[in-house]
């Protein structure tokens, strides 16, 4: 048998009995961008439900001080006063005549009033000044003096009836009435209980302020003092702070003062009386009068007019002194995801002062006290010479220091900013007002 010798092409071979295998770079690239578009749609729907998450979270932390600052809020319109206005200023002890003085009950609330609105700027408060000078301690209350009508006193007990403080006559002349002073929370001392506990937490950097903690101090001044407020506050005695979580209690300023945190880890905005509100859920409306003022004994109603709009409180032929005081609710909002408000928290001047924001602005500054002339009191204005100190949610005086060709053209707490970027950070803002309208 004769050997064959067999040659064999092995590239032929190769060719003929393996079938290729690879991609080609089409097929890479369509499975590529296959990959992407799936990546994208994952991690879009995980960013919504994340923000979703954060924005109920933020809801959440936000109905829970509403409810607590509603219920403190309605508690002012029952509050007992720890302070008594008395009936009859008797000078006849101290002269020997048979003139006395009388408050009237119109007198009697307003200074209900002024001790109501100082009240809650001290239990209630969304800055540093609220209760806590910035100079020499605190807090301050405001110095409150009322005005007595004249009244004939029955010293000589004329009628025989034992009573020798009787009125037996009054006098209708408002000029020839009297102011004295009324006793009210003094400094540091005899202080509102909610607000000897708000002293009591107050961290090193609050307490002793000086100019240069006090920029720190009041970096997040709102969010602190929403703190303060659910931490001495209780719910079916609870703590209300419990119902905040832990994760949302921080102090991203690092004043050593304790914030309430939206969803997002940011602080939340406070204004306690947000009078430059511009509510877009339609909520607030200026001609529902002051829930405090049921007499309406706010000089106003002895002056003039009141605006018909927002816009119209800006414009000088309203003079600031005739508005009237409206109902007016605490404003909680959290920026959103953006972290951006748009809106201003405190006073901002004129643009001709500078536009300057008054982080540390007062409601008990003697700069702001109400004056004593016609203009401001109408025929309230008899027997009082001298401004009297007017906590005045209403900026009422600021405004009128801040005209520009008798326009206002300042800004005021809960006041939108201007701008097209402003609108847009408002535009994700989450606050009470949304949730008591959605309610």
């Amino acid at each position: 048998m004769r050997l064959r010798s067999v040659v064999i092409d092995r590239s032929r071979s190769r060719h003929h009995d393996s079938p290729a295998f690879g991609f080609t770079l089409v097929e890479i690239l369509m499975v590529m961008a296959i990959l992407s578009i799936m990546g994208a749609m994952v991690v879009t729907a995980v960013r919504g439900v994340t923000t979703s998450a954060r924005k109920a979270r933020t809801q959440s932390i936000i109905a829970s001080i509403d409810s607590v600052l509603q219920e403190q809020y309605e508690s002012y319109k029952y509050r007992a006063f720890s302070v008594e206005i008395p009936d009859l200023y008797d000078v006849a002890r101290q002269t020997g005549s048979e003139v006395g003085f009388e408050v009237l009950s119109t007198e009697a609330a307003r200074m209900r009033l002024i001790m109501n609105r100082d009240l809650q700027r001290m239990e209630l408060p969304d800055r540093v000044a609220d209760i806590k000078e910035l100079v020499v301690g605190g807090p301050v209350a405001a110095s409150l003096t009322a005005a007595a009508n004249p009244v004939m006193i029955d010293t000589s007990d004329l009628d025989g009836d034992g009573d020798t403080e009787e009125i037996i006559g009054t006098r209708a002349d408002l000029t020839s009435r009297k102011s004295f002073s009324v006793n009210w929370y003094d400094r540091g001392n005899n202080l509102p209980s909610r607000t000897a506990s708000y002293r009591n937490r107050m961290s090193p950097t609050w307490v002793s302020i000086t100019a240069a903690d006090r920029a720190l101090a009041e970096t997040h001044q709102g969010a602190e003092c929403l703190y303060l407020i659910m931490a001495s506050s209780f719910v079916g005695g609870t703590p209300a702070i419990d119902a905040i979580p832990s994760s949302n209690i921080g102090d991203t300023d690092g004043d050593g003062m304790l914030e309430i945190l939206d969803g997002w880890g940011q602080p939340l905005g406070f204004v306690r009386w947000p009078v430059g509100i511009v509510d877009t859920e339609a909520s607030v409306d200026i001609t529902n009068p002051d829930d405090f003022d049921l007499f309406r004994t706010d000089f106003s109603y002895a002056v003039g007019a009141t605006p018909t709009s927002v816009e119209a409180m800006y414009v000088n032929s309203i003079p600031q002194a005739r508005w009237k005081p409206w109902s007016i609710r605490p404003l909680v909002v959290s920026a959103g995801a953006d972290g951006e408000f748009g809106i201003t928290f405190n006073p901002v001047t004129a643009v001709s002062n500078g536009s300057v924001e008054q982080t540390g602005y007062s409601y008990v500054a003697p700069a702001w006290n109400w004056p004593a002339d016609t203009d401001h009191m109408g025929i309230e204005v008899g027997g009082r010479s001298a401004s009297i100190a007017y906590p005045d949610p209403y900026l009422r005086q600021f405004i009128a220091n801040n005209l520009d060709s008798g326009i206002f053209t300042g800004k005021l707490p809960g006041q939108n900013l201007d701008g097209a970027t402003e609108q847009e950070n408002r535009a994700d803002n989450v606050s009470n007002y949304q949730l008591q309208a959605s309610q």
